[in-house]
C-alpha cells in the first residue's frame, strides 16, 4: 500500500536566517543618537527623547538577538526575541504618534515628509509583525524550545 508522503516545508533554517537579518538591519537605528542630542540640546521637540532613546536600545541590541536566534535555543531566547520584537514594534508606533503629532521639521534620518515617514514606519511595523507571529508560530516555537 502506497502512503502519502508529506508536503516538504521550509527549513527552520531559512526562517531563522531570515529573521536574524531582520534583526541585524535594525543595527542602523543606533543613528537616532543624534537625535538624542538634538533634543537635550533643544533643536527637537521632547517627544522624540523617549522613540530615539528605543532606537538606540534596539540597535545596540540588535547583533545580540541575532546571534542569540542564529546560533542559541532555549526559552530565554526565544521569550528575549519575541519581546526585543514587541518593543520594536511599539516604539515605531511611538515614532508615528509623535510625527501625526508634531508640525515641526522631522530630525534626520526621517523622510522629508510626515506621510512619507508614516508609511515607512508602518511598512516596517508590519514587516516585525510578520516575524514576531512566525516566532509564536508552533514550527518556531518548537525548534527553540525542544532543541
Amino acid at each position: 500500500m502506497h502512503t502519502a508522503q508529506p508536503i516538504p516545508v521550509v527549513k527552520p533554517k531559512i526562517i531563522i536566517a531570515l529573521i536574524s537579518l531582520l534583526a541585524v538591519f535594525q543595527t542602523m537605528r543606533v543613528f537616532a543618537l543624534p537625535i538624542i542630542q538634538g533634543v537635550l540640546g533643544g533643536q527637537f521637540s521632547d517627544a522624540w527623547l523617549f522613540p530615539a532613546m528605543t532606537d538606540v536600545v534596539i540597535g545596540v541590541s540588535a547583533i545580540f538577538v541575532a546571534y542569540a536566534l542564529w546560533r542559541m535555543r532555549g526559552l530565554a531566547v526565544w521569550t528575549v526575541a519575541i519581546v526585543w520584537f514587541v518593543i520594536s514594534i511599539s516604539d515605531h508606533l511611538d515614532a508615528i504618534t509623535v510625527i501625526a503629532n508634531t508640525t515641526e521639521a522631522l530630525p534626520p534620518g526621517f523622510p522629508p515628509s510626515a506621510a512619507s515617514a508614516i508609511t515607512m514606519l508602518s511598512v516596517m511595523s508590519a514587516i516585525e509583525i510578520v516575524a514576531l507571529i512566525t516566532l509564536i508560530g508552533l514550527k518556531l516555537r518548537t525548534y527553540y524550545l525542544e532543541h
